[in-house]
């Protein structure tokens, strides 16, 4: 069963978590069923990756961003945030997004564009133990990272989305 719960904020604090790290609002509701929760004001949506909806793998919390931009965070029911993913008009800050993860990030994009010999556009970065994927272009962002050593059990990449 997939479940989707969008929240929209005008001019609120973003409601985000850092990558490998516990979210910023903790659920406020409880529920072993899928089925829209409360997470501190967002909206979330819990999924399962089989079709038992008593034990969900992960729920999403999905903000908008003051700038229009929506991001997805991916948290597992150990209340860690192993994927992100976003959509919007702004890049998100990505830097608080990938929190520890940033640095690893930053060096991974600059091998890249060492390798394509400079230069904007889209960005991929695939480590071990990190995959960053941005692109679009002005007025219209996507991307995802996630720690693909941190997919709950029956989660692809694919998932993220």
């Amino acid at each position: 069963m997939l479940v989707v719960a969008t929240a929209s904020f005008a001019a609120v604090v973003p409601a985000y978590a850092g990558l490998g790290g516990a979210p910023t609002y903790p659920v406020t509701a409880s529920s072993t069923s899928a089925g829209a929760l409360s997470l501190g004001g967002a909206a979330v949506a819990r999924y399962a990756a089989s079709g038992n909806t008593a034990a969900p793998a992960y729920t999403v919390s999905q903000t908008t961003l003051p700038s229009g931009t929506v991001v997805n965070e991916y948290i597992t029911a150990a209340n860690t945030v192993f994927a992100l993913s976003w959509e919007g008009p702004t890049m998100p800050p990505l830097k608080t997004l990938l929190a520890t993860y940033f640095p690893s990030y930053v060096q991974g994009l600059t091998d890249a564009h060492a390798v394509q010999g400079g230069g904007y556009g889209a960005a991929v970065v695939h480590k071990s133990a990190l995959v960053v994927e941005t692109g679009g272009h002005m007025g219209s962002f996507v991307g995802r990272a996630y720690l693909p050593q941190a997919l709950p059990q029956g989660v692809s990449a694919d998932d993220i989305k």
